[in-house]
């Protein structure tokens, strides 16, 4: 029996973690303890930066141009990954991107978001046909297993037309240890001082793109009476970002939006356990690990009522419209100034995150790609 994980996905931030990879390199240490089991693969022309994997874990590299390798696989479908790896009996693909299998080998995703198909405006014109070229309904339609991230994005899939049999619901998990009550005062001045962060801020950490809705953020922090408080805005540039930046730059409040640009994995902890409220109003999630790193660090957090972030949330964050402005506007309100209601939210948060565990997501996976193999599923 042969699994084999497309590691693609790890190579193409230059070490810039987001959410993908968050869920790849928490997964991949915690699976199945059978590593002969698993293999992972990668394709590139030159040398990228890679995490370190666990010992045992075999990593396969092929070094075709990407852009020819991708173009090959989007309009030949050529050439088949067992022709690359070797015959294997499973690919789990943690990332949908150009494939090419035989008819006999069996083929696992993970669906993160439909926002691609659903929300194709919040992409630039470059994202769109890189979208395209990944074809999501003739992939998910392909996949003999697809591990859906929340039932939003299960239901997502049905109304997309996938067989809901074959659908699995698997949420993620949250690093118990990274994000927690016990980040030390050091380690918090450290990040202020490296981010250059105020003593009381409303903390959004993402990229910087259209369906998260840091435009409107923006427009709600200009509204809220408190000469004491900033809005720090954490994350790389994405696309489409230049009208936020236009927004920043022209608002009566520029001088208290700060943009960090992208903040380490090591680094955040620190910057949302100092935060005043975590704002994350997005338009549209499959998921959303924010709110609840927020939460275990024990910051209240505002989210959005859409998508997923309900379900996910629950009743432990304060949700609000993200389309209606007056909600995000009032929620700052009541959260910065109400000490009773941040205390109530800050409870629930902390009660709610013991929901989510890295180790039962990577087990489930785990078991379900193991009898796939063993054609079970």
């Amino acid at each position: 029996m042969r699994i084999v994980i497309d590691l693609r996905s790890l190579m193409e931030t230059g070490g810039k973690i987001s959410g993908v990879e968050n869920y790849l390199l928490n997964v991949l240490p915690l699976m199945n303890p059978k590593q002969n089991l698993f293999e992972g693969f990668y394709n590139s022309f030159k040398d990228v930066r890679m995490p370190k994997f666990k010992e045992g874990f075999k990593v396969l590299r092929r070094s075709i141009p990407n852009k020819i390798l991708n173009t090959t696989l989007a309009f030949f479908s050529l050439p088949k990954f067992e022709d690359l790896f070797a015959p294997f009996d499973v690919l789990w693909m943690p990332d949908l991107r150009p494939f090419a299998l035989s008819k006999k080998t069996k083929l696992a995703i993970t669906a993160h978001d439909l926002s691609p198909v659903m929300h194709p405006e919040y992409y630039s014109f470059k994202r769109r046909i890189w979208h395209w070229l990944i074809r999501h309904k003739k992939s998910f339609k392909r996949a003999d297993l697809i591990f859906a991230i929340s039932e939003y994005t299960k239901n997502d899939l049905v109304a997309l037309g996938i067989e809901p049999q074959k659908i699995m619901v698997i949420k993620h998990g949250l690093d118990h240890n990274l994000f927690n009550t016990n980040i030390s005062l050091e380690e918090k001045i450290r990040v202020k001082n490296q981010y250059k962060l105020p003593q009381k801020f409303l903390l959004s950490v993402s990229t910087v793109e259209p369906r998260k809705n840091i435009g409107g953020l923006i427009k709600a922090f200009e509204k809220i009476d408190d000469p004491d408080l900033f809005l720090v805005i954490a994350g790389r540039l994405g696309w489409l970002y230049q009208g936020v930046l236009k927004l920043a730059e022209s608002s009566s409040k520029k001088e208290r939006i700060i943009f960090t640009g992208y903040v380490e994995e090591k680094d955040k902890p620190a910057l949302i356990s100092s935060a005043h409220i975590v704002c994350y109003p997005s338009f549209y999630e499959g998921f959303g690990f924010v709110p609840l790193e927020s939460m275990a660090s024990a910051v209240p957090v505002i989210t959005s009522a859409k998508t997923a972030m309900a379900e996910i949330c629950g009743d432990a964050a304060l949700l609000v419209e993200p389309m209606q402005l007056p909600e995000l506007v009032r929620g700052i309100e009541e959260l910065n100034t109400n000490n009773d209601l941040r205390k109530y939210f800050i409870a629930k948060g902390l009660e709610h995150v013991k929901n989510f565990s890295w180790e039962k997501s990577a087990s489930e996976i785990s078991e379900a790609l193991i009898q796939l193999a063993q054609n079970q599923v």
